[in-house]
């Protein structure tokens, strides 16, 4: 069985709610049906060691060492903030860090390296110097996504090295996973790499965990969002606390995941923020929802959420940006809006019924068709074989 040593500067959750993790673990558990999988993964404030989740798939979360405090006193900013926690990690690379000797220690015996982003690139000081295969399992048009949503100036003086770490990732791999056709053309367009070595590996859903749809028991519909601590996350709360819930007083909003924390001291009556869900919790959230929201105006990649909702058979509601990538069709998978009409539309929408079956059902049967985990590995697989056998 081929070894695969997967690099990534943010480790699992187990079971998984996030976008990130969620795509992070279930396909290298897929894919551990094929190969030996290690997942190597930085984690700051949790706790670290080798986790096994299967006898071909484990996972090494390195906790943070004594250079983390240097790097955040060189950078002078607090590193709880977004960008600059990924601006840690880059700069982390440069030192002696217990990351880089597991990896060191892990090395000789893989014979493919994925890497998961561009922050970690200079942590494999052999990219481009040996014979061992490279895979790019790229989440996000890193650089892209971080030239909309980096806020703060002084990370942004950091992207041009992003631009350049992620240009040698892109050109450098021997194959370059990406979770879209726009996503795979824009990396084309930007790096210019040999465009036959990127491949399409979206993003999923497990089909068999959901639970069947519950009558409500509300008055008001409730309209669910889930997402992380994430900025265009953040961005959609917002609005939906500032905006929607003001104009739309018949609907109640349900929001879930670590989105909510800013928010916690808002009190518009029609909104339940309920922070971080466990897993069957948030199951339960997506079988209750008469609908759900995704009101997200920034962002790259493709939305996990926007899968789950439409696995879960809620209809959706949503702006250009959360559909991205999909190949979704406006009233046919979902209902389309935007910022300037979200509101409006919730309202001409929500009460009828004809157009939400409708909807749900077309959406949820496209989803689970065309995006299911064991099948995204199974064609990942197909292409990593390929590879291995030039």
């Amino acid at each position: 069985m081929k070894r695969i040593l997967v690099l990534n500067h943010f480790p699992t959750v187990y079971p998984p709610t996030s976008g990130g993790t969620l795509r992070y673990f279930h396909i290298y558990q897929e894919l551990s049906s094929y190969y030996d999988v290690t997942l190597l993964s930085q984690t700051f404030g949790h706790k670290g060691g080798l986790f096994t989740y299967s006898p071909t798939f484990r996972e090494y979360k390195v906790e943070k060492d004594s250079f983390y405090h240097e790097v955040v006193g060189k950078l002078q900013h607090n590193e709880l903030s977004y960008e600059f926690g990924l601006l840690i990690q880059t700069e982390l690379s440069n030192y002696p860090t217990l990351l880089k000797k597991q990896f060191d220690s892990l090395y000789d015996s893989a014979d493919l390296i994925v890497h998961e982003s561009p922050y970690l690139l200079q942590y494999d000081q052999y990219f481009g110097k040996d014979r061992k295969l490279r895979i790019y399992n790229s989440h996000n048009h890193e650089y892209k996504l971080a030239e909309q949503i980096w806020k703060n100036n002084l990370a942004r003086d950091y992207l041009p090295v992003l631009f350049n770490l992620e240009k040698k990732l892109v050109r450098g791999a021997d194959l370059v996973f990406s979770t879209s056709e726009d996503e795979s053309n824009s990396l084309i367009t930007m790096y210019t790499p040999n465009p036959s070595k990127i491949m399409v590996a979206p993003n999923g859903i497990h089909t068999s965990e959901r639970l069947p749809r519950i009558k409500s028991s509300n008055e008001k519909p409730t309209a669910f969002f889930i997402g992380a601590d994430y900025p265009p996350n953040l961005e959609s709360v917002d609005y939906i606390i500032n905006h929607l819930a003001d104009s739309c007083l018949e609907i109640e909003f349900v929001v879930a995941g670590g989105c909510c924390t800013p928010f916690a001291n808002s009190s518009k009556p029609n909104v339940k923020l309920l922070g971080r869900v466990r897993h069957k919790h948030k199951l339960r959230l997506l079988a209750e929802a008469d609908l759900a929201i995704n009101p997200m105006f920034t962002g790259a990649g493709v939305n996990l959420k926007t899968l789950e909702f439409l696995s879960a058979g809620l209809p959706l509601f949503s702006t250009e940006f959360g559909v991205r990538g999909l190949n979704l069709i406006p009233m046919k998978h979902y209902i389309h809006a935007e910022k300037n009409n979200f509101a409006d539309t919730l309202k001409r929408y929500t009460t009828d019924k004809n157009v939400l079956h409708g909807v749900s059902l077309n959406g949820q049967k496209y989803i689970n068709n065309h995006f299911s985990w064991k099948s995204i590995a199974k064609q990942m697989n197909f292409e990593l074989k390929k590879l291995m056998s030039h």
